[in-house]
């Protein structure tokens, strides 16, 4: 994979000079590419953490909060990085933001979890 990383990069910087859109659509290529390759690895390790679950009987729904926070944080770094290059950093802030908002609304269940573990401590 850091192979065809590596000849993309230098193929983006020699067709970049003369033909811009061109350059930027094999920018493009190249994320899809890497995102899918990379799509692939966490599979193995979705695997792995419903072995763990199965294992150790984890709660699901707060496991499925984490993974749906940890996939909005990469699908918006990824989304923003692209806009990046592509000179659009107005949007690009505005995607991040969007995100983190995003985030902050699925982690409110786990938020109020550990709230009411922590009073539940608290006597009287």
């Amino acid at each position: 994979m850091l192979t065809v990383v590596i000849v993309a990069a230098m193929l983006i910087i020699l067709v970049r000079e003369k033909h811009e859109t061109i350059g930027f659509l094999l920018i493009v290529i190249t994320g899809v590419i890497v995102f899918i390759f990379v799509l692939d690895k966490v599979s193995q390790l979705f695997d792995v953490i419903q072995q763990i679950v199965s294992r150790f009987n984890v709660s699901l729904l707060h496991l499925d909060t984490i993974f749906k926070v940890i996939g909005i944080a990469y699908i918006t770094e990824f989304t923003a990085q692209l806009l990046k290059d592509a000179d659009l950093e107005a949007i690009a802030i505005k995607v991040e933001l969007v995100g983190k908002i995003f985030i902050l609304l699925f982690a409110l269940p786990i938020f109020i979890a550990v709230l009411e573990t922590l009073m539940s401590f608290i006597p009287g």
